[in-house]
């Protein structure tokens, strides 16, 4: 684990500006109306997918930090126009910009925030593409809140896209799991820092192609 999360952090370093500029206040804004495993995760990779590389090096020099708020796209398209949409209209993106140039919407609007176990186990298959390539997502759910769930497979999928890991994708197929699964060849790991116990690891989500 510790190997994913220092090539993540790598990585990054290797994304961040050089000179007097910074991305710490770069961020994207997604609101959800309602959520779906696989509407959310076809939603992150389409909206990683149509940035163009001014927008989404900053964003990835930030660590793709999102925030993600509680509403109905519906209700923001003229006061708070939005720069992609889901599908089904359930989910807006707002492209990386200052989180400062955003404060009006995040008034409006609450933080996401829902219940703790989602379910599992529970397999979908995502058509992402016209690609031969397919990835497969295990994310362990037992005890995990949506909004950690939200930014952890977030995370996951634009990093990977932004990396070009995903190109000519096809499928994804998510898996939700009671329990981490067992050993593999993972193309990457969502590692963070264990909340109980900040000298540990704990890994969230993994992506193999």
């Amino acid at each position: 684990m510790r190997a994913h999360l220092e090539a993540r952090l790598a990585r990054v370093r290797d994304a961040q500006p050089t000179g007097l500029h910074t991305t710490r206040d770069i961020g994207v804004i997604a609101v959800l109306r309602a959520f779906d495993p696989a509407t959310f995760a076809a939603a992150a990779y389409h909206f990683a997918t149509a940035l163009p590389d001014s927008q989404s090096r900053p964003w990835y020099a930030a660590f793709t930090r999102t925030i993600f708020l509680a509403g109905d796209p519906r209700n923001l398209a003229d006061r708070h126009p939005f720069d992609h949409v889901s599908p089904d209209g359930s989910i807006a993106w707002y492209a990386p910009a200052p989180l400062t140039s955003r404060e009006g919407l995040r008034r409006l609007l609450r933080p996401l925030r829902g219940p703790r176990g989602l379910t599992a186990p529970l397999t979908q298959e995502i058509p992402l593409g016209n690609g031969n390539t397919m990835a497969r997502l295990d994310v362990p759910v037992t005890g995990l809140s949506l909004e950690d769930y939200l930014v952890h497979v977030n995370h996951v999928i634009a990093e990977a896209t932004l990396d070009g890991l995903l190109t000519g994708l096809g499928h994804l197929l998510l898996h939700h799991l009671p329990a981490p699964p067992p050993p593999a060849a993972n193309a990457r790991i969502r590692v963070v820092s264990d909340p109980g116990s900040p000298t540990r690891l704990r890994a969230h989500a993994y992506l193999t192609l």
